[in-house]
């Protein structure tokens, strides 16, 4: 408010939109939010525009005119908040009017996007610096849920903040409950799973690194009777609007995802997210944990680490980082097709360069590199594509040419495998180790280190478990030790919970749910040895 530049990183969930709507409405002028999705812009301009706010959103799936007339209405001081992706600067129509627009502040979400050490880098975000100085300086706060002191030491001397106020809350949520277990086999994982769902109940997320994976998780959770939503990038935008739509109006949905679900999503009574695969880096695994539990309710985060899923994410490493070597390749192969390059695609590009892997993003990452620089405009898709001016290595930044990033993304697997590979050092004080925080003191008594409790006898999840419709106690029948519907039992070497009681007196049998596979099985207690699970287990 006083016009100082901020730095700020705050927990998912933690109200940090409100760092800048607020002065938006107190202040003159309007605040420009560059945001890096445009689901998530038009949810939040949506969420605004349903209060009275006057907020509009610039990005190439608002139609031009509609885009016309949000930029005359800034223009003419009617907005108090503009969205737009880092994108949008270097459109020829937004840089006539930049500089007349009336900022009184610039909020920059997801600013971890901005430093190369960041888990999400984009091209575009690291030129906001330079976009900053061109539309006058105007006070700016960056924002994100995760940052280490490098990340934000970064973002701050990229945006050239002054002396900004630096404000780093930490990443506690003590309602969530955070827990990794080590699978040998990746056929354990589908009744771990299921197992999970049952357990807690509630609207949840299971986050997957591959598409493939996801829809056989969908397929087998089906088989076994758990519904399921699926949301990933091959899913046209009317199918991940519908499936998010459907998720977030639900109280008990549960949506198979990868990391394209999520950012935005601010449905408060989530009450668990699973890693079906290990994430890149502990800073994504953070931020999608942080989803959970934005009620204040107890909520479950666990993450299921099978060793050989690293080879996963060593891959999109890979893929994600190009070679200097690669990207003059990707250039002369654009530039040798000459006035032929409109009548190519994507797909040409990739046989051309012998990218065989349709998870190989290197051609696309090049293609990015190449426009932020002025080297190529237009697309591939409306066959606008072609080379405005040779290509000059000084142009790109350094560790685009070394090689260095790539180095960093593998040195953030291998802190994300050994934070899921511990077992004795509380998860809480890991994280606040690796982001350089205080670290908490003695057992935080909600992570599996500090307590070997499953979700279902934890006492941190007891209040919100999915409550198992059952009769009156007065109509319960109780039969031997006193079974009733709900408990854990085991019989013989299995063991499962009692979801039905049958018959009456001498002639009480129960229908017991196995938690290896989920069947249910009616048990007669006098015939089977039958043993009531105490909380201990």
């Amino acid at each position: 408010m006083k016009g100082r530049d901020v730095l700020l990183t705050s927990p998912t969930g933690s109200g940090k939109s409100l760092v800048y709507q607020l002065p938006a409405l107190a202040l003159d002028g309007m605040v420009l939010v560059i945001s890096p999705l445009i689901a998530l812009m038009k949810d939040q301009v949506d969420a605004l525009q349903a209060k009275g706010i006057a907020a509009a959103a610039v990005n190439f799936n608002v139609p031009p005119a509609q885009r016309t007339k949000h930029l005359k209405q800034a223009l003419a001081g009617e907005l108090d908040l503009l969205y737009v992706t880092p994108e949008r600067f270097r459109s020829a129509a937004f840089q006539k009017i930049e500089k007349d627009l009336p900022i009184a502040r610039l909020a920059i979400d997801e600013a971890h996007c901005i430093s190369q050490w960041g888990h999400d880098f984009r091209p575009d975000y690291s030129r906001l610096g330079i976009y900053r100085e061109r539309i006058g300086n105007p006070p700016t706060v960056a924002m994100t849920a995760t940052a280490t002191r490098k990340v934000a030491n970064d973002i701050s001397r990229a945006l050239k903040l002054r002396d900004p106020l630096l404000i780093r809350t930490g990443i506690e949520r003590p309602n969530l409950f955070l827990g990794c277990t080590r699978v040998h086999l990746a056929e354990e994982k589908v009744p771990l799973i299921a197992a999970r769902i049952r357990e807690i109940g509630g609207a949840g997320i299971v986050y997957s690194a591959l598409i493939r994976d996801l829809e056989e998780l969908h397929t087998e959770l089906k088989r076994i009777g758990v519904h399921s939503l699926v949301y990933h990038g091959k899913l046209s935008d009317r199918e991940r609007r519908s499936m998010q739509d459907r998720f977030m109006t639900s109280k008990d949905e549960i949506v198979l995802a990868t990391n394209a679900f999520g950012m935005g999503v601010d449905k408060p009574d989530i009450r668990f997210v699973l890693h079906a695969q290990i994430p890149r880096t502990l800073e994504a695994w953070t931020q999608e944990v942080g989803r959970a539990g934005r009620d204040g309710e107890p909520s479950w985060c666990e993450l299921l680490y099978f060793e050989e899923d690293l080879a996963i994410q060593q891959n999109f490493v890979e893929w994600a980082n190009p070679s200097f070597e690669y990207l003059v390749g990707v250039y002369e192969t654009i530039a040798g097709w000459g006035e032929r390059v409109q009548t190519k695609d994507l797909d040409d590009l990739r046989d051309e360069l012998l990218v065989k892997n349709r998870g190989d993003n290197r051609v696309s990452i090049c293609l990015k590199w190449l426009e932020v620089i002025g080297v190529i405009e237009g697309r591939f898709e409306d066959h606008s594509l072609r080379v405005t001016r040779p290509l000059d290595p000084k142009d790109l930044p350094a560790f685009v040419k070394s090689g260095k990033k790539r180095d960093l993304d593998l040195k953030a697997l291998l802190s994300m495998m050994r934070f899921a590979a511990t077992g004795k050092t509380c998860r809480r004080r890991l994280l606040a180790r690796h982001f350089g925080l205080k670290p908490p003191t003695g057992k935080c008594g909600a992570c599996d280190n500090c307590t070997k409790a499953g979700p279902w006898r934890h006492e941190r999840m007891r209040p919100r478990k999915k409550p198992r419709r059952r009769a009156p106690e007065t109509a319960e029948p109780e039969v031997d030790a006193g079974f009733q519907r709900g408990d854990w039992v085991r019989v013989g070497r299995h063991f499962g919970q009692v979801v039905r009681v049958e018959g009456t007196g001498d002639r009480v049998k129960l229908v017991v749910e196995s938690a290896g596979d989920l069947k249910q099985r009616v048990v007669d207690p006098r015939r089977a040895r039958v043993t009531k699970v105490e909380d201990s287990v």
